[in-house]
């Protein structure tokens, strides 16, 4: 099974201490949500990931649910990837993901086409009334 590549803000990176080559990175930007929608990926705990930022750099990771993180709105508990050395980030040379739509996970209803301006976002599908956050669902067995 091919690993899933996902877009990343490799500015969230968040270094292990001196002499530890680990790092975490937040998944909680839009532009990874939209990715994992295009791709209908919802994460899981364990998942591996291509991390990418389009024409700069690229890292396998995996998925990871902190329960003792906060997701952009404030709620307790977010998905983080986990990358074992970050001496292993290299040079990527993938272009943008060629559509900016913004998929529902389940009927595939684009969420940008919904609204005609900013005011009118809706955080659930006026389609079929998924959650825009399905793909960062929390893990099941979390409350």
């Amino acid at each position: 099974m091919t690993m899933p590549r996902v877009y990343a803000d490799f500015n969230a990176i968040e270094y292990g201490g001196e002499g530890d080559f680990s790092a975490e990175m937040a998944l909680t930007g839009y532009g990874t949500l939209a990715s994992l929608a295009r791709q209908r990926i919802r994460l899981i705990e364990g998942m591996s990931l291509l991390l990418y930022e389009p024409n700069d750099i690229e890292c396998e990771a995996v998925a990871h649910f902190d329960s003792s993180r906060k997701d952009p709105a404030g709620r307790l508990g977010a998905w983080i990837a986990k990358i074992s050395d970050h001496r292993k980030i290299r040079d990527c040379f993938v272009e943008r993901e060629s559509s900016y739509a913004h998929p529902c996970f389940v009927c595939g209803n684009d969420f940008a086409a919904q609204s005609n301006t900013l005011k009118n976002l809706r955080e659930v599908c006026i389609n079929c009334g998924t959650s825009v956050m399905e793909p960062m669902a929390p893990p099941q067995n979390v409350t």
